[in-house]
């Protein structure tokens, strides 16, 4: 039985292997990055088979305007089976009275579909467009 469990302190060692099992390199690659954005996090979210790690939910933000989804991860072999979901629902039961929660997401009919069905919208509804920057110089 999946439990999903809200955690103060996240090691690295404990999710190291979520980020490993779907490729994530930016957080495999520096993991002392990693470890300072767990340490960082407003929430995280694990979800537990017995002692072992399946997936997570990793929050940043201030808790009040604004929340972002940083992370959101299941095992392979764990997905499609809801765990996914249950991680958002928790996080999004938690900051509900924030006001906006946000992602960024690859643009994939799957991700799209399952973010949509937990109630995202794309920000062109609200005549929005996202952007970002990223430090190219490291």
């Amino acid at each position: 039985m999946i439990i999903i469990r809200k955690q103060e302190i996240v090691k690295l060692e404990d999710v190291l292997h979520l980020y490993q099992a779907v490729g994530w390199t930016n957080y495999t690659n520096q993991p002392q990055k990693l470890e300072q954005s767990l340490s960082h996090s407003l929430a995280i979210y694990l979800a537990l088979d017995g002692d072992a790690v399946v997936g997570l939910i990793r929050l940043v933000g201030d808790g009040f305007s604004s929340v972002l989804v940083q992370d959101l991860i299941v095992l392979p072999s764990y997905q499609r089976q809801g765990i996914g979901s249950a991680l958002m629902k928790e996080a999004l039961e938690d900051y509900k009275d924030a006001y906006q929660v946000q992602l960024v997401t690859e643009q994939t009919e799957r991700t799209l579909g399952f973010y949509r069905s937990m109630g995202f919208e794309i920000l062109s509804t609200y005549n929005c467009i996202g952007m970002t920057w990223i430090n190219r110089e490291k």
